[in-house]
């Protein structure tokens, strides 16, 4: 049993000792008064009334109205005629009487109430300082370890509860400081932790006297992020919120930290994955130079039949896609997420489409293509090479995820002052649940990143790139099967635009 206890258990034997010490002082005063001093009864009933306040002052309510009553006795019987009688002859004395009764009583209430509230008073300076230090020792908790039992010892800690529980919401799982209490209702944790209630705070009286158990949700914004409880004494409501607080800021504060640690990260791997790529491109390109001007003067300088002429063609020309592809590998790594380098001029519908399609040939001659520009479409606005590498995205994304007999369909029209240019496919499908997540840099989809090759960043350069020209870029599946990607651009109006 603790101190705590021990003071409660011993309360009931301290008053009857205190009333008994009150009872003395009042025949004290009473001998002094009467038979020392021999005053008279004003000087009697100023003493009583000192003695009254004091006692009150010192101990509590019900110490100092037993003092006034015994007082009051103590009054009648020795100081007031008849002297030696509990009788009254004078009615003014009746007056003096109550009078004296209303003073001692109104003094001890008003001294008892001043304790109290000082007592009060004392007990949320205690609070304010466990408070303050639990958020010190919150401050310092490991966010690479779980938090729930961090956050329950440490309120254990702070406050000498004799056991705490936290219930984290995303997961269910209930931690205990003190795993050989059993009286927490786990049920009513997870009940709170999801509920939608604000504030919530539960209590429920436990044996020893004094004890308690609380339950209140730990929540952050109108989110709740878990529930707390506590076995101990009690304790007041601002300070079970304020507990609940901290612990809803630690949890916010690591989540931030694990998403800006997981955000350096991406970054440095960013940072990483473009010098590799520099390092990469420079090494394939030494090469790739070499044999594409080995190749040229073999085809200039030395006569060759038809059959070799065609092979060495054949050789030239893939060398030359292969350089386009190391350089446009290159440049997509290059493209800093959502902060794509343009260089804006007037260009027309058709020459962007038909360079796509051209720069694309080989990956596209065994595919059926079907293109549809409406005529008069009016020309935009935008930089040649990063608009034609993200509808290159959009044609190599259709050519990879589409079966190789399905026709490709490009078309373009204008609405109003923007021009839409489409890419549809006759493949799968997107699932719903993927659309929105299809963006993101690096993000490959379920059904199809273990089958089909790809590193997840051309449809994100893409809508960077769209972006950054004032456009939209979007996606759906479309009722007769497979995927519509459709960007939407300004149209030029004869001068630069921002």
């Amino acid at each position: 049993m603790n101190s705590v206890t021990q003071t409660i258990a011993q309360r009931p034997g301290m008053q009857v000792l205190r009333s008994i010490v009150c009872l003395g002082l009042d025949a004290a005063i009473t001998w002094i008064a009467f038979s020392v001093l021999h005053v008279n009864g004003l000087i009697a009933g100023l003493a009583y009334v000192l003695a009254v306040l004091v006692v009150a002052a010192r101990w509590g309510l019900t110490e100092s109205i037993v003092t006034s009553v015994a007082a009051m006795l103590c009054l009648n019987y020795f100081f007031l005629p008849p002297i030696l009688s509990l009788t009254i002859a004078d009615p003014q004395n009746w007056v003096a009487l109550f009078v004296f009764m209303v003073v001692a009583i109104t003094a001890s209430t008003l001294s008892s109430e001043s304790g109290r509230r000082t007592a009060e008073a004392q007990a949320r300076r205690i609070e304010v300082e466990h408070l303050y230090q639990l958020s010190l020792s919150l401050i310092l908790v490991d966010t690479t370890k779980e938090l729930g039992p961090q956050i329950a010892m440490s309120v254990k800690k702070q406050f000498d509860f004799v056991s705490v529980a936290f219930c984290d919401r995303s997961t269910g799982d209930i931690h205990v400081a003190d795993s050989g209490d059993q009286r927490f209702e786990n049920e009513m944790l997870r009940s709170v932790a999801i509920g939608e209630a604000a504030w919530f705070v539960s209590r429920k009286a436990l044996h020893p006297a004094g004890f308690e158990m609380i339950v209140v949700p730990v929540a952050l914004g109108g989110r709740n992020l878990g529930s707390l409880g506590a076995i101990g004494p009690a304790l007041s409501e601002p300070a079970a919120q304020a507990i609940a607080n901290l612990a809803a800021i630690t949890i916010e504060h690591a989540d931030q930290q694990v998403t800006i640690s997981r955000m350096e990260v991406a970054r440095r791997n960013e940072r990483l994955r473009s010098t590799l790529l520099d390092a990469l491109a420079h090494d394939f390109l030494t090469p790739l130079t070499s044999i594409k001007s080995a190749i040229t003067t073999v085809r200039s300088e030395y006569s060759h039949d038809a059959e070799e002429d065609d092979f060495l063609a054949v050789v030239e020309e893939e060398a030359d896609r292969l350089g386009e592809m190391i350089s446009e590998t290159t440049d997509m790594a290059r493209i800093e997420p959502g902060k794509p380098r343009i260089r804006r001029r007037q260009l027309l519908v058709p020459d962007i489409i038909h360079t796509s399609l051209r720069r694309m040939r080989t990956l596209l001659d065994s595919r059926p293509l079907k293109v549809e520009i409406e005529h008069g479409i009016k020309s935009v606005y935008a930089d040649p090479d990063m608009i034609g590498l993200a509808l290159r995205q959009l044609l190599g994304n259709a050519v990879k995820y589409s079966p190789p007999e399905t026709p490709i369909e490009i078309y373009a029209n204008q609405i109003d002052d923007t021009v839409l240019i489409g890419v549809r496919d006759h493949g799968p499908g997107i699932p719903p649940d993927e659309l929105d997540a299809i963006f993101e840099r690096f993000y490959r989809g379920r059904q199809t990143q273990e089958c089909t090759p790809g590193t997840g960043m051309g449809l994100s350069i893409a809508r960077d790139i769209v972006v950054a020209h004032h456009g939209k870029l979007r996606v759906e599946n479309t009722a007769e099967g497979g995927v519509q990607f459709s960007l939407t651009l300004p149209v030029f109006h004869g001068e630069k635009q921002s």
